[in-house]
């Protein structure tokens, strides 16, 4: 239940949140907050991003606001809704971007450093990657770190990206160190991951989270639990990544 609603977009709190209110109906905030056991300040936060989303509504009695959350029957018209003004958006788009490419200075420097936060960021790292190779293409990857015990927003968004590069025909080549084996055995199950990438296992130390493709090293890291990317736009250092990740690849088992 929650892998679906994550898909169409809500956050682990707010799920949590709209679940707590299916069960409670109408209710204020101190109710919910003791159900999900989440931060008074988080529920409020949550609370009001479910009704911009369309998945909660209130009513006022007195001064206090009373919340309730949509009829699940009304989601699928949400997301027509959203996919109506996705396509909107798309058509906007469409027409701006001749007039963007008009304001682009062609003589200046490629960016050489770019940093990405967030796990938006992360979507738009591997958005362009998925982009920017054609088929045929190969990439490599030294994984990045996962455990079983964190929310699985980064594991569907792992699972769509690599179906995605799988359509497109662009290869994927993956190095894990052995402990990981199991771990991402259990996450994602043996037969996704001999269809959507072919990953290798090494008791050798490596890096971990480090994305090669072209001319460009990204390097992913966890900061308080906020991913952060830094992407590097050089021949010569990716070169040299990819030097390596080939020798360790050569001596790594599947």
């Amino acid at each position: 239940m929650f892998e679906e609603l994550s898909s169409i977009g809500l956050t682990p709190a707010e799920i949590s949140i709209y679940l707590a209110l299916l069960k409670l109906g109408p209710s204020t905030n101190s109710p919910i907050t003791r159900q999900t056991q989440l931060q008074s300040s988080t529920v409020y936060y949550c609370l009001n991003s479910l009704i911009e989303k369309g998945f909660a509504s209130y009513i006022l009695k007195g001064n206090r606001h009373v919340f309730n959350a949509v009829d699940p029957e009304q989601i699928p018209r949400l997301l027509e809704q959203k996919k109506e003004e996705l396509e909107k958006q798309q058509q906007r788009i469409v027409q701006l971007v001749p007039k963007l490419k008009g304001q682009q200075n062609t003589l200046k420097e490629p960016t050489v450093a770019e940093v990405y936060e967030g796990f938006r960021g992360l979507q738009t790292i591997f958005n362009q990657l998925l982009n920017e190779l054609k088929r045929g293409d190969t990439y490599e990857a030294f994984v990045i770190e996962q455990s079983l015990s964190e929310p699985s927003t980064l594991q569907l968004l792992f699972q769509r990206h690599n179906k995605s590069i799988k359509a497109k025909g662009i290869k994927l080549r993956l190095l894990a160190s052995e402990q990981f084996r199991s771990i991402f055995e259990k996450m994602y199950g043996k037969e996704f991951l001999r269809t959507y990438q072919e990953i290798r296992y090494t008791p050798e130390t490596t890096p971990v989270g480090i994305t090669i493709y072209r001319n460009n090293v990204i390097t992913h890291v966890s900061e308080e639990g906020k991913p952060i990317s830094f992407k590097i736009r050089n021949k010569k250092l990716a070169d040299a990544y990819r030097a390596y990740f080939n020798e360790v690849w050569k001596r790594a088992r599947s």
